[in-house]
């Protein structure tokens, strides 16, 4: 009797790469989903240490002025609305276009 013991056969190579395909297949567009959420985040933080810098030199020059920024190809626009008792906003857009987003603060809150 003759046993194989020379290392895996050609049908189990196979086997097992397929099985690590499926495992990639099922977690590659988990993980590519997560990747753009955590990049839409990573906008929004940027968008509010802007409208807080903003809000802080209202608050200190009594000066409500309009302002934009570009951070990492990334379009910040901070305006008021409504003066001195509005809000405060920051719109933020990606060059593409593709990803917008608006983050805002009221004097009440």
């Amino acid at each position: 009797m003759y046993k194989n013991t020379n290392g895996f056969s050609l049908p189990e190579t196979l086997i097992a790469f397929a099985c690590i395909m499926m495992i990639a297949g099922l977690f590659f567009p988990f993980l590519i989903h997560y990747s753009f959420q955590l990049q839409r985040l990573q906008y929004e933080v940027e968008a509010l240490k802007f409208l807080e810098e903003g809000v802080e030199k209202a608050i200190v020059s009594q000066e409500y002025i309009d302002d934009t920024k570009k951070f990492n190809g990334v379009k910040y626009e901070f305006s008021w609305e409504g003066g001195e008792n509005g809000e405060a906003c920051v719109q933020y857009m990606e060059n593409k276009g593709i990803e917008t987003g608006e983050v805002c603060i009221s004097k009440g809150e």
